[in-house]
C-alpha cells in the first residue's frame, strides 16, 4: 500500500510540474502574442454623429515587449477605419533602462502610420513620466501625429463630442475640475488610471476610457484584485456601467487590459487588446 501511495504521489507531482511548465510556456510565449480587437457599442440620446473610436494603451515597449510588435498594432488599428484613435499612456516600460535597446525611429514610423479620419490623441501614463520618458514622450508622440492632451479638452465638431484628456493620476498633475461636466454634450474622458472616473460628475453622457491595470496581467482568482497597481481602485478590466462598483450615475467606463507587459514577461487569461468603440445615437 505504501509503495502504491508513493507511486501515485510521484505521478501527481510529475503531472503538476508538467501543468505548471505548460502554463508558464503559454503565458510567456503564446498569450502575449494573441493581440485581439474587442468591439463595443455605446448608445447615447445626445445629438451626435456616429463615431468610431479606437482605443489602445499600455504598450510598454522595451525589454519585455519589443517595438517590433508595433507593426501588428498599427495594422490591426488601420483595418478598423477609425474616425479617431486614442492612446491611453505607458508607451515605454522604462526608457532609462531600455533606450539602448529600442529603435525609436522605427517605432515613430510605425505609430506615425496609424490612420484616423479626424485625429489621433494621447495622454500621459505613469511610465511616461517615470524612467526618464518624461523628457521625450510628448515630443515623440507629436512626431507620430498624436495630440497629447494634458488636462485639455477638444471638441470634435463633426461628431458633437468633447474629448477630455486628464493628466496622470500618480505622477502627473491631474486637474479633476475637467471631470465636472458643465455641458450636456457627449464627453469622452481619457485617463491612464481608472480611479479618475470617480471624479466625473455633472451633465451629459460621459464615457471614460482607462488602462493601467493590465487586467492584473496574470489573472489568479481571489489574488489579482489585491495586486492591482495604485490608481486602479476596484476596477480590473472590462466595461463598467453607470452606478456599478462606485461609478457615478453620469459615467460609464471601459478599462482595457492593455497590450504590453510590465514587471514580468507573462500574460495569463489577459489577452492583449485593442478596443473599438462605436458611439451611436439612439433610434427614436
Amino acid at each position: 500500500m505504501g509503495e502504491y501511495v508513493k507511486k501515485r504521489g510521484k505521478l501527481f507531482g510529475a503531472l503538476l510540474l508538467a501543468a505548471v511548465l505548460l502554463a508558464a510556456g503559454y503565458s510567456r510565449y503564446m498569450e502575449p502574442e494573441m493581440l485581439t480587437v474587442k468591439e463595443i457599442t455605446v448608445e447615447t440620446d445626445r445629438d451626435i454623429e456616429n463615431c468610431k473610436v479606437i482605443f489602445f494603451t499600455d504598450t510598454h515597449f522595451g525589454k519585455l515587449y519589443d517595438e517590433s510588435h508595433g507593426e501588428k498594432i498599427a495594422e490591426l488599428i488601420n483595418q478598423r477605419n477609425a474616425d479617431i484613435v486614442v492612446f491611453g499612456g505607458d508607451l515605454l516600460d522604462n526608457y532609462g533602462r531600455d533606450r539602448d535597446l529600442l529603435d525609436m525611429a522605427y517605432l515613430q514610423k510605425v505609430l506615425g502610420g496609424i490612420k484616423a479620419k479626424e485625429g489621433k490623441f494621447a495622454v500621459f501614463g505613469n511610465h511616461d513620466y517615470g524612467g526618464g520618458a518624461f523628457r521625450i514622450y510628448e515630443e515623440f508622440m507629436e512626431k507620430c501625429g498624436f495630440l497629447v492632451l494634458v488636462n485639455e479638452q477638444r471638441t470634435l465638431e463633426k461628431y458633437q463630442i468633447d474629448i477630455i484628456g486628464v493628466d496622470d493620476y500618480l505622477l502627473g498633475q491631474a486637474d479633476y475640475g475637467l471631470c465636472r461636466m458643465q455641458s450636456d454634450r457627449f464627453h469622452l474622458i481619457i485617463s491612464h488610471e481608472p480611479v479618475v472616473c470617480k471624479f466625473v460628475e455633472g451633465l451629459g453622457d460621459n464615457l471614460a476610457l482607462a488602462g493601467h491595470t493590465h487586467g492584473g496581467q496574470v489573472s489568479v482568482p481571489f489574488l489579482t484584485d489585491k495586486l492591482l497597481p495604485p490608481g486602479s481602485g476596484q476596477y480590473v478590466k472590462g466595461y463598467y456601467t453607470s452606478g456599478e462598483d462606485g461609478l457615478g450615475d453620469s459615467v460609464q467606463m471601459y478599462v482595457s487590459s492593455g497590450i504590453g507587459m510590465a514587471k514580468y514577461p507573462f500574460r495569463f487569461f489577459n489577452v492583449p487588446e485593442i478596443i473599438e468603440i462605436t458611439i451611436v445615437k439612439k433610434d427614436g
